[in-house]
């Protein structure tokens, strides 16, 4: 699975075929040849089928609502043997494969290949998302690789939902604009998928300096970003919320070179000055916008402000 260095996007829906056409032409179009699957609907059943792929450097990642389908995967489609790690959202699947039957409700996870013939049932209407990498990037990090084909993974494994979280990073394009940061998220993919697997001891080594402290500094942020006009945000709060300690989240941060404090301040600012520039907020004081935006002092937010940007908060609102 090669796609260079670029990060490639699609949109694929049932919908854009006409009724009495839909199941044989997304069949032959989209299941035949990108998916490499014989798609059927379950007797009594409209096909609907939605998904959004994106490709990365050796990975891609599919996330798809389908209705109740019989999915085939033959022998004559076999082109490569990479893995699959297919996670259930919502809805039930009856998996088989290497000679495992697995069934999956929501949240329960199992490991597949494009290298052997298998078979899925969707009874109900399923959400899911699938994560696609090449076998020689993460076989040799995951312990009894082959044995792990077909079968369930620990839906208690820590692992699984910092993968997941992760996992949404595909679809932030201005984050992935360049191929150095495309090449780190594969990388940290790798980490995370082996950690889900069960990696070998060299591989848990690295995938906590790497994957690990990129999804806990992802999920901070994304943390922060939504909480920052709470003033009872806090380095604490933060941990406890993470299930780690204060030391762990601060060495994350002076990885970065900045704080946690400076972090939440420039968030705190940033806010402050959007809303100052907002010509539908003129009639909100800034005393006002301080306070939304997380701080409880308003002198030290006029000086922080100063500091930051040059000018007053009331300069700034002037100049709008």
């Amino acid at each position: 699975m090669d796609t260079g260095d670029e990060l490639i996007a699609l949109e694929l829906s049932s919908s854009e075929f006409a009724d009495r056409e839909r199941t044989e032409a997304f069949h032959q179009i989209y299941g035949r040849e990108i998916l490499k699957l014989e798609i059927e609907p379950l007797p009594d059943t409209a096909l609907q089928i939605d998904m959004k792929l994106r490709a990365l450097p050796g990975m891609s990642v599919a996330a798809a609502t389908a209705s109740p389908i019989f999915c085939r995967h033959t022998e004559a489609m076999i082109d490569n043997d990479d893995p699959v790690l297919v996670f259930n959202l919502d809805g039930t699947a009856i998996h088989n494969q290497n000679g495992h039957e697995t069934s999956l409700g929501p949240g329960e996870a199992v490991l597949t290949t494009n290298g052997l013939p298998g078979t899925a049932t969707n009874p109900t209407t399923r959400r899911v998302v699938t994560w696609r990498i090449s076998r020689a990037l993460i076989a040799p990090l995951v312990r009894n690789f082959d044995d792990a084909i077909g079968r369930p993974l620990d839906r208690g494994n820590p692992a699984l939902s910092l993968f997941l979280d992760y996992l949404g990073i595909v679809n932030e394009r201005q984050t992935l604009a360049n191929a150095a940061m495309r090449r780190a998220v594969v990388n940290h993919m790798i980490d995370l998928g082996a950690l889900v697997l069960g990696a070998t001891p060299d591989a848990v080594e690295l995938a906590n300096m790497r994957g690990v402290a990129a999804a806990r500094m992802r999920s901070i942020k994304t943390h922060i970003r939504a909480q920052f006009g709470n003033p009872g945000l806090s380095l604490d709060s933060v941990a406890a919320k993470q299930g780690i300690s204060k030391s762990y989240v601060r060495r994350l941060f002076e990885a970065e070179g900045t704080s946690f404090t400076e972090f939440v301040l420039n968030q705190r600012l940033a806010s402050a000055y959007k809303m100052l520039t907002d010509p539908s907020l003129a009639g909100r004081s800034i005393s006002e916008i301080a306070h939304q935006s997380g701080f409880n002092d308003i002198s030290y937010f006029n000086r922080s402000f100063r500091r930051a940007y040059g000018a007053s908060p009331s300069d700034i609102r002037m100049r709008k």
